[in-house]
Parts: C-alpha cells; structure tokens; sequence
C-alpha cells in the first residue's frame, strides 16, 4: 500500500466517493480522469487536479457536476475546493447552482482573486462574469430518485436511496490528491448528501476538516461532512503524518476517530511528501484509482476496516 517515489516522479490518486460502484463503466471513467492528470501534472499541480474533476464532473455517474444528488427543494447545490501546500493558498465555492464545473470556478477564484470561499448567489454570478455557461445539472436517474424519497417521505416511510448517492447505489463527494516530486496538492468536488437542507454545506469547503494539504500531506474525504468538519479529520491526518506516521496508519486511525465520536462511515485518501499513499474507509464500496509514473497501479484497493470497528 505504501509507494515511495524518487524526486521527479509524480502521482495522481483519485476517489469516485464513499458507496460508488465498483464496475467496471465506473472504474473506466476514474481511470481515464487519472490519466488526464496526469498528463498535466508537470505543468501545473492544480491544472491537472481541475482536469481530474472536471471529467468526473461531467460524468452523470458520480456525485458531482452534472448528475449531483437533489437537496430537499429538488434542487442542485455544489460544493468545490483546491488546495495547494506549497503556495499555502485554498479556494472552494460553496451551495453553487447551474454550473456545471464547480471545480473550474474554485480554480479561477484561486488564481485570479484574493478571496478564500465564495458561495451561493455570489459564487454562481462569480462564474458567469468569468465565461462559465449557465447549465441544469438536474440528471434525469437523480430528479426520478428524488420524486421517490419525497414520495417515501410524504407516506411518512424512509427512503430507501442510499444517503451518500440519492440512489440505490453510487456516490458522495470524489476527490483527488497529487504529488509532482516536489509538492502536494488536494480536490473535491461534490453534490453533498442527498435531500439536504436547501443552503446546506458540507465538508469539502472546509479546509482541514474535509481537505487538506501542506508540505507534509494532501487529504480528501467521503461520507457525513458535518461529522468531518466537527472533528478536523483532514488535518488529524496531516497531524499524524507529520509526527511519523504513515498514510495508511494516519487514515486507519482518523476512521477509527471519527467513528468513535461521530458513529458514522467515511472514506479518507491521503499522500505523503514520499509519494506514499492511505486509503481506507468502513462503509460499503469505495474505488480508489491510482497513477504512478504516467501507469495505472493494477489491483490497487483501499483497505475496508469496517470488520475492526464495531458499527453496532
């Protein structure tokens, strides 16, 4: 699990979200967005990690972009962040509507503004003055999950569609983590928990708690954000790197952390200034793909340690 580089080598590594299917069509759309990076890993850090989330962005497979899950309204709202170590500099956008890359905004915010987070109404005209089209990221598959959990609600049953995907299967938040040789960097791109709180935000937007990066680590999280967020689990991680641990050891333990405070399921990708990677989660599926040196690492798993934590 662990694969430490030499300098010059980099590493893109990618999660299509806590519960996501693992079949092959998945895989495939991950796989090809890794390589993408990759390719534009030597020019820039946060190039190649807008690339990687675009493409899953526009994918209606994942929950994100075009194909995010519906809050309570029946509508889209998006959360996006980027995370340089180097540069020290963080942007996300927060409860954005009608665009279709997310990511792509944060970036710009990044590196045309001063500014840190932008949200709602004041992210979306942020968007549209910089050239993003306005666009309905109502997937048709998630609008007929919604019509069905608010028919469950209204007959006073739960829902049967999975908290993370709004279906019965697929998705939360996808997130990427990149080491060129000689700097770390962390994305996440997500339609959040499905039939939120109109205006609800989760983890993503929250450095340290969702994401994460420095000249130690980069970190990307899945699952209950506000859980995330209250325990700072990105910046554990990065805490527990920087005192000797491994990725893997850190994520392991952040999981086994916030499931004795929180009670809840989560899936943690981490990378270290070795190009050592940690992946782990303790829910249902998570994929997990990861490029070394311009190839795709075959087999490559993350570690489900749902067995060694009670769930009960």
């Amino acid at each position: 699990m662990h694969y430490a580089q030499t300098k010059g080598m980099g590493i893109i590594a990618l999660h299509g979200g806590l519960d996501t299917s693992r079949e092959k069509e998945y895989m495939a759309v991950l796989q090809e967005a890794a390589l993408l990076g990759y390719g534009l890993l030597a020019k820039s850090r946060t190039q190649a990690l807008e690339a990687v989330l675009r493409a899953l962005e526009d994918s209606p497979k994942f929950n994100c972009g075009y194909g995010s899950v519906l809050n309570m309204d029946g509508e889209v709202e998006m959360d996006a962040a980027i995370v340089d170590g180097p540069t020290v500099r963080f942007s996300a956008v927060a409860a954005i509507r009608n665009i279709q890359n997310p990511i792509s905004v944060a970036r710009v915010l990044m590196e045309k503004t001063n500014e840190v987070i932008l949200a709602g109404d004041g992210a979306f005209k942020f968007a549209r003055q910089h050239g993003f089209p306005k666009v309905n990221c109502i997937s048709e598959e998630q609008l007929e999950a919604w019509r069905k959990a608010r028919e469950s609600l209204a007959r006073g049953e739960t829902p049967t569609q999975n908290l993370f995907t709004g279906l019965e299967y697929r998705g939360d938040t996808v997130g990427c983590v990149t080491w060129d040789g000689s700097g770390l960097a962390a994305a996440s791109s997500t339609g959040g928990c499905s039939l939120k709180k109109p205006g609800r935000v989760g983890d993503t937007p929250s450095l340290g708690g969702g994401i994460f990066a420095s000249g130690t680590s980069a970190t990307v999280c899945t699952g209950v954000g506000e859980a995330f967020i209250e325990t700072l689990t990105a910046k554990f991680i990065d805490e527990k790197i920087s005192a000797g641990a491994s990725p893997q050891e850190a994520v392991e333990l952040a999981l086994k952390r916030l499931y004795k405070l929180k009670k809840v399921e989560g899936g943690i990708l981490s990378i270290d200034a070795k190009g050592q990677i940690g992946s782990a989660f303790n829910a249902g599926q998570y994929p997990v793909v990861v490029v070394v040196d311009g190839k795709l690492l075959d087999r490559f798993e993350p570690v489900n340690i749902r067995g060694s934590i009670s769930m009960h």
